[in-house]
């Protein structure tokens, strides 16, 4: 029995006398209790399919055509009232980004207890009650901490649980999931894709999860559909489509997904995703002189209240940290959130000071005495953040971000000058001059990505430390950022720290491993092979939580969704 039945769905975006089509023709079915996924790269189509079958879309400046029936009912054309009652009760939705879906002034308590008072009239106790009883069953431990909680005082994964929760009150038929473990680490991924697998079992609500990530596809679908450019150009049984795909686009983009283990079968210099290996002089043998980076007993602990209560809580987020990275070398450092990664970064580029511990940077001991010396160390180390659109000022153009750094650093005497340096680094990364005028809204998250490398290299330097730079991103765009940064290290003799949870592209890309739990590095070792090189337990459940892109065993795919 079709829970959901999509036809001809079209969606146009009219602004003045143009017109956009988002939504163009597609058509898509999905049964009680089935699980089906929406693929494809940002601007394909899936986030505006599902808002506009939900009706979110704005009335002004959207035509929406064809038809979308919820059981035996058709959607486009209802007046909101009518829809209001079948969002919530008949289709609940999770949105990409709980930390902004749900509200910040209000507790999660509140924002619980409204929405059962609005579709269940609860009030008082027993919807207080019935508000902890489903925070318990997305497999909140504490329910009566996060129903006391505001958003921004929860993990990501606790904010998706609670999301779920709110979606589920009403125990819909149809649950909306758009990218919901999107820069989840491994291990919180893995735990909020089984909490859908399990309430798929345990309430036969028929899940649409819309995602760009194909280890999400292999491990909980049961069908999947590709969308490109508006239009669905392949769909069909999840491990049929995955194993042996049809169209050019679907094979692309499995193409661009690394997987763990598929170093070992191109393991040279002249690895590329997405494309054949670049034939490249095998690199000489590097002599091991004194490392380029080198931290002894580094540590950096957070206090927090003022007056009186300063320093009464404090947070060790890095705790005698040993670490050395050679020139030439990209060295990952992988963790789950919380683990200390991007403060260990931040302390390295001098962003933090450090509590305790020596930071050594080419035989030089840091913190730099004189502000030249400081100076000079920024020029050598620079660092990529990972939100490039937060990372890059909205009301400079590129020119102007991409030329300050190099006058200020001395690389440049006068603007002409930082203008060819932008335009070199630019063009590096595979942008052009004409785009330096542009501001960063104008460019899509890959384009802003590379703008944000530009901008480290544009002063020359000689390491680089990136901090989840493609967490976000795309697979397709993922590729071409990791396939650039191999080339610039190659070109340019860079040292990269690259910070990460996506254990497939550390395997890809790195050479070392550093493995960081609770502000320590537990172990370190060669990237090239992860799984027979990892011995820590706690590194071993990072990889076991890693979802395979290819299709497991059909008995167990069949247990997942018994």
């Amino acid at each position: 029995m079709s829970v959901l039945s999509i036809k001809d769905l079209q969606v146009d975006f009219i602004d003045g006398k143009c017109r956009h089509a988002a939504v163009r023709g597609i058509e898509l079915n999905i049964d009680a209790g089935e699980i089906v996924a929406l693929v494809g790269e940002s601007g394909s189509g899936k986030s505006v399919t599902a808002a506009a079958l939900m009706g979110l879309l704005p009335r002004r400046g959207t035509a929406v055509r064809g038809s979308v029936r919820f059981g035996e009912r058709e959607l486009l054309g209802l007046p909101e009232a009518a829809l209001n009652r079948v969002r919530g009760q008949g289709i609940g939705m999770i949105f990409q980004n709980p930390l902004s879906a749900l509200d910040p002034s209000f507790r999660v308590g509140q924002q619980l207890v409204e929405n059962l008072r609005h579709q269940h009239r609860l009030k008082g106790t027993a919807a207080r009650a019935e508000a902890h009883a489903w925070l318990e069953r997305v497999g909140i431990h504490d329910p009566a901490r996060v129903l006391r909680a505001y958003p921004h005082q929860l993990s990501g994964g606790m904010r998706q649980r609670v999301m779920i929760a709110l979606a589920l009150l009403s125990r819909p038929a149809l649950l909306i999931a758009d990218e919901p473990t999107t820069a989840l680490d491994a291990t919180v991924q893995k735990q909020i894709l089984d909490l859908l697998l399990d309430i798929n079992r345990r309430y036969g609500t028929a899940i649409l999860i819309i995602t760009h990530d194909f280890g999400v596809v292999s491990w909980v679908s049961q069908r999947v559909a590709v969308m490109q450019a508006g239009q669905v150009v392949e769909q069909g049984p999840t491990r049929a489509l995955l194993q042996s795909p049809q169209h050019p686009y679907t094979q692309r983009l499995i193409a661009s997904v690394p997987d763990l283990g598929a170093r070992l079968a191109n393991p040279g210099p002249g690895r590329r995703l997405g494309r054949a290996d670049v034939p490249l002089p095998a690199p000489a043998p590097r002599p091991q002189p004194l490392p380029l980076l080198q931290l002894k007993g580094l540590s950096k602990t957070f206090s927090s209240g003022t007056g009186w209560w300063r320093g009464r809580h404090q947070v060790q987020a890095v705790q005698q940290v040993d670490l050395e990275v050679y020139a030439g070398e990209i060295l990952g450092l992988i963790g789950e959130s919380g683990s200390g990664k991007s403060t260990l970064g931040r302390l390295i580029a001098q962003l933090l000071p450090a509590s305790a511990g020596t930071l050594t940077f080419n035989g030089q001991r840091l913190p730099f005495s004189t502000a030249a010396e400081h100076l000079g160390f920024c020029q050598q180390l620079q660092y990529v953040f990972q939100d490039s659109n937060a990372s890059l000022n909205p009301r400079r153009t590129v020119l102007e971000q991409l030329s300050t750094p190099a006058l200020r650093l001395g690389l440049a005497s006068n603007h002409s000058q930082a203008r060819d340096l932008a335009v070199q680094a630019l063009e590096r990364v595979g942008l052009q001059a004409e785009q330096l005028h542009r501001y960063p809204h104008a460019f899509s998250g890959g384009q802003r990505q590379r703008i944000g490398i530009a901008r480290a290299l544009v002063v020359q330097p000689k390491v680089i430390i990136l901090d989840e730079p493609t967490s976000a991103l795309d697979v397709s765009i993922q590729a071409q950022i990791l396939n650039l940064l191999l080339e610039l290290r190659e070109q340019l003799d860079l040292t990269y720290l690259f910070i990460g949870h996506n254990l497939p592209v550390i395997e890809f890309l790195c050479d070392r491993v550093a493995v960081m739990q609770r502000g320590r590095i537990v172990e370190t070792f060669a990237a090239q092979n992860l799984l027979a090189n990892a011995h820590h337990p706690y590194t071993q459940t990072l990889l076991a939580s890693v979802l395979p892109v290819r299709p497991v065993a059909q008995n167990d795919s069949q247990a997942r969704h018994a």
